[in-house]
Order: structure tokens, then sequence, then C-alpha cells
């Protein structure tokens, strides 16, 4: 009991610091977690157990936001927090991916991927919530995240300082739904050697300096092939002429494109010892062998992967 009042106490200060940040027209930081694949871990999992794991993902996410921050609410697939400032924000997302990166470990066959993003601004505060473009903002980046990462908007780095074990690296252009186009930084928390993505940016591979591999996927992949694949069902069902028939060719690009990318890789270990994987090269595809099978990042750089493969046999 005196943990939770002591807990409450410090909320309560956090929340008063805030609003007065907020009159004198000062920025805050809002962060926004999002669990990849829930959607997909429903369906084929259940809803008790798509509640286990939300309540997992929160009991992870509390402790670390806390010790930075209050946690503002949660959104079921994820939770919304709030920050004095972006550095402190960061430091929380920082402690959350390297808390899940552990318990994944841990847990390699049932891994849970968090995505997670950071902005800044001056929102309305209400006694339960915030309202504003950066709580919008932030949510969006999260949508974009893969498992593992940390997105910010470029514009929000030259005024934060970073610990010397983080770093800012260039995420490019993203058009964000109901924002538009924003330049966004990705915050490296991993101590890489590499890194390499498919074409479609759907999947990453790292190589750190502990000799592993780390997989980041993005947003859950599997239900827009299910889409497709409803489209498709519905284009032979009709059965009309020539309409039909572009229709299924379409939808069978799309979804042979989708295929190829996160959809084989969702059941891998997030994380897997270099000497326990197999990489090869051939023309713009680059296998990944592991104990569970193969999966493969489809349209990338022959060079780029063949320079990934010897950066990762010189790791062994």
């Amino acid at each position: 009991m005196k943990g939770a009042n002591v807990s409450w106490s410090r909320t309560l200060k956090v929340r008063q610091l805030l609003r007065a940040q907020l009159e004198v027209g000062e920025e805050i930081a809002l962060l926004f977690s999002d669990i990849r694949g829930f959607s997909t871990y429903a369906v084929e999992m259940g809803d008790r157990a798509a509640f286990r794991l939300t309540q997992l993902h929160e009991g992870i996410l509390k402790d670390r936001i806390s010790e930075y921050g209050i946690l503002v609410k949660s959104l079921g697939d994820g939770v919304m927090a709030a920050f004095e400032t972006a550095s402190l924000a960061i430091q929380a997302a920082v402690s959350i991916q390297q808390a899940f990166r552990e318990r994944n470990s841990e847990n390699p066959d049932d891994p849970i991927d968090v995505g997670i993003g950071i902005a800044t601004g001056t929102p309305v505060m209400t006694d339960i919530d915030f309202i504003g473009h950066s709580v919008n903002l932030s949510q969006r980046l999260s949508g974009h995240a893969k498992s593992g990462q940390i997105l910010v908007p470029t514009a929000l780095c030259p005024k934060t300082v970073l610990p010397i074990s983080l770093r800012f690296v260039s995420a490019g252009e993203r058009a964000l739904k109901g924002i538009g186009s924003e330049f966004v930084t990705e915050v490296v928390w991993i101590q890489e050697i590499a890194r390499i993505s498919d074409a479609l940016d759907q999947i990453t591979l790292i190589l750190t300096e502990q000799g592993t591999i780390v997989v980041e996927l993005a947003k859950d992949a599997k239900q827009e092939i299910r889409d497709a694949m409803e489209q498709l069902r519905r284009a032979r069902a009709e059965e009309e002429g020539m309409l039909s028939a572009f229709l299924q060719r379409q939808v069978g690009r799309l979804t042979q494109r989708l295929m190829g990318v996160p959809y084989s890789a969702m059941r891998i270990v997030r994380e897997q010892n270099v000497r326990d994987l197999r990489l090869a090269v051939r023309a713009n595809t680059l296998s990944v062998g592991t104990t569970d099978g193969t999966f493969s990042l489809n349209g990338v750089d022959p060079l780029a992967a063949k320079g990934f493969i010897e950066l990762a046999q010189k790791a062994q």
C-alpha cells in the first residue's frame, strides 16, 4: 500500500509539472507504444490470450514509464505516456525496448513485438487525457515503427541530447495518415555493426556487436494478406468477364508481393546467434535459414547483402 501511495504521489507531481509547462507554452513529450501483429494474434489465439498479452505488455511498460514520466491511458494493444522532456521519453522508450528484448530472449517461441513513437508539442491537457497534433503524430509514428524501433520526428533531433550509447539515424520521409508527409528519425539503441532491409522496408536484420542478429518486423502484414485473399475470393466468385480476370491478376500480384516479406518471418525467434543461422544471397534475395525454416528479404541490393554476410561471418 505504501508503494502504491508513493507511486500515486509521484504521478500527481509529474502531472502538475506537465500542466505548469504547458501553461507557459513549454513543450512536453508524448509516447505511444503499439504491439505489432496484435490483430492477427487475437484472431489466431482468441480473446482471452489477447487480453493476457495486453496485460503483460502494460505491466512491462508501467514500471519503465513511471521512472521517467506518467502513464496517461491504456489503448488495449498499446499505451500513451507523457514526459517533461523528449530526453526522458527516449530514455523510457529505450528501457521498454530493452525489457522486451530480454523478455523475448527468455521466451523465444512467444515474442512480443513493440513499436514506439515519440513527439513533442503543447497539447491541450485535460484531467484524464492530452489532445493535439503532437498526440496524433506520436501515435502515427508508433504505427510506422517496426518491432524494437523507436521513431521520432526529425525536427525533434537538434534540440535533444542523447546519451553516448544512443544515436539518431534518418528513417526517411513517411506519409502519415491524417498528418501528411513527415521526415522521421530512428533512435538506435542496439549496439550494431550493420543492418539490411527488404525493398518494402517490412523486415530489417540487425547484426549486433554481441554476435547476434535481431529481426525487426513492420506492422502486421498478415492482415494485408488476409484482405488480399478475400478480394481474390470475391473476384473468383463473381466470374464476370475480363474485369474479374483483371482483379484476380492484380490481387494475385499483391498477395505474392506481401507473402515474400514478413509473413514467413512471423514465427521466427527475434534474436539469434549468427553461428546458428545460414545466410545466402541470390540475385536480389537474401535468405535466412534458421532451425525453424527459412525466410527471405526480397529486393535487396546484392552487394549490400554480400557485405552484410561477410560482416556476419566475421562476427561469429
